[in-house]
């Protein structure tokens, strides 16, 4: 007799996995804008969003959450282009919340150029309904650990709270300012005269004609020139530079971005300075200030820098980079007519060289400085740094990132430059393999990408690093075949 054995046909079940947690540590502008976009972009995809913030409010940072009325954006309103899909949300924001009513300063020929503090109230603002809904958590504490627990990021705060998320991202923003060797080699006494300008009473105790040494000469270093001119400050003050350059004013007239540097073989610092600097000239033969040209370079300049080899990217920083910074980073027209009024009275002086040395002279700080034709000094009442924040060795700045360091989960990058990473956020092991859960936003990413320190760069990054997250967290629908036993 013949058998014949059919199966029964096999029946499919269908499952979906749990929404991913996402937590991010640091709140300022870039942890901000990643979790408002989370939320908003990835309700079905992301279960929670945890921010780590020591700070009361997120989205203010460093940068923005100052209680000085007097320090200012560098970029004009119009271009603060901080919400992706929404240009000008911070520019009508200042139209319609009453800002620009009680700071007609900010009306310039050049711009609005609106005051650091009233960023960060817009960002506060962003992220208002998000928190009060519960969709983002903002645990007020520094981060004190980060392990890894079952394939998941365990994040310890330093008042206790223990989070576990799916997809860790680290927005730790700018480390530290670089200090000078011979900081810290002061005794008591003298220390207590010398004051970063963050601090919170780096201003208090500064008499109203006290001769000042400023340490530094960029835009920090500005911000402080103009707290002090508002404190009715009218003493001799020393603006200190390694290098002599101060950034460079704004251009009026609402000029567009001029030149286009896609697809140029541009593959050395040197061809990069060529083209640059033959755009200006057929910008300024048409009646075009160079700052267009420069704004045109910063639109491309992500691609610039990815298309640059290495040893080319190391030459950039050595020999060109102070030259960008100080034509890219312009100084608001507010600081700049300061600034301005300074240099003519001759109470602003602006001086080349190291700081050798510090010394007590009575009442008065001696500082000897190295110039390249020889030593001088500067005779002083207090001194201010102002100095750029130190970015070799990042993970050495915090505890957490430093022991994520000796675990092998992060790397400092080569360049000195922040934290290793690829194009798309991922941080390099030690091995440089991209670890899909952990990710670098914001400044501490330049290495990989380029250009990341102005708000809309940071946006465009944080949008694509979302998008990424969501797409990766979009747990399909998972098929499972089950055959009938015979």
């Amino acid at each position: 007799m013949l058998k014949i054995r059919m199966s029964s046909p096999r029946q499919q079940a269908q499952t979906k996995r749990p929404a991913s947690s996402v937590a991010i540590i640091g709140g300022g502008y870039t942890g901000a804008i990643i979790a408002k976009l989370l939320v908003e972009r990835g309700p079905r995809h992301i279960e929670e969003v945890t921010v780590f913030e020591p700070r009361e409010h997120l989205g203010g940072g460093l940068a923005y959450d100052v209680e000085d009325a007097d320090v200012r954006l560098n970029v004009a309103a119009h271009r603060m282009r901080a919400i992706p899909g929404a240009p000008t949300a911070f520019l009508d924001w200042l139209q319609t919340s009453g800002t620009l009513t009680v700071d007609p300063q900010a009306l310039t020929p050049e711009g609005i150029f609106a005051r650091r503090r009233d960023f960060g109230r817009f960002m506060q603002a962003q992220l208002v309904p998000h928190l009060d809904n519960g969709a983002i958590h903002h645990v007020q504490q520094t981060v004190r650990a980060v392990d890894r627990q079952n394939e998941q990021w365990q994040i310890t705060g330093s008042s206790g709270a223990v989070i576990l998320a799916d997809i860790l991202i680290l927005a730790t923003g700018h480390p530290p300012a670089s200090r000078p060797n011979v900081i810290d080699r002061l005794d008591p006494l003298t220390a207590v005269r010398v004051s970063d300008v963050f601090a919170p009473k780096a201003f208090h105790g500064i008499g109203k004609s006290d001769a000042i040494l400023i340490v530094g000469s960029g835009l920090t270093a500005l911000d402080a020139l103009t707290r002090l001119d508002a404190l009715g400050h009218d003493g001799e003050i020393t603006l200190l530079s390694r290098s002599g350059l101060m950034p460079r004013p704004h251009a009026g007239g609402g000029f567009s971005p001029f030149g286009d540097f896609r697809g140029a073989d541009l593959t050395s610092a040197r061809k990069l300075l060529a083209e640059v600097r033959a755009t200006i000239a057929d910008a300024e033969a048409q009646g075009i200030p160079w700052q267009s040209v420069f704004d045109a370079v910063r639109q491309h300049a992500q691609e610039l820098w990815q298309g640059l080899p290495m040893r080319e990217r190391q030459k950039f920083l050595r020999r060109l980079r102070r030259w960008y910074d100080v034509h890219r980073y312009r100084m608001p027209p507010q600081a700049a007519a300061i600034l301005a009024m300074g240099l003519d009275t001759g109470r602003v002086m602006v001086e080349q060289g190291d700081l050798a040395s510090i010394i007590r002279d009575g009442d008065d700080l001696l500082a000897a400085i190295e110039t390249c034709t020889g030593e001088a000094s500067v005779r002083c009442r207090h001194i201010l740094l102002a100095t750029g924040p130190e970015y070799r060795d990042y993970a050495a700045h915090q505890r957490f990132l430093l022991a994520m360091q000796r675990e092998g989960l992060i790397q400092s990058d080569p360049l000195g430059l922040g934290l290793a990473c690829d194009t798309a956020g991922r941080s390099l092991t030690v091995a440089g393999t991209p670890q899909a859960t952990l990710f670098v936003a914001g400044p501490p990413a330049r290495a990989a990408l380029g250009e990341l320190t102005g708000v809309p760069e940071i946006a465009t990054q944080a949008a694509n690093m979302v998008d990424r997250i969501i797409r990766c967290c979009a747990r399909e629908t998972r098929t499972i075949v089950i055959s009938p036993s015979e």
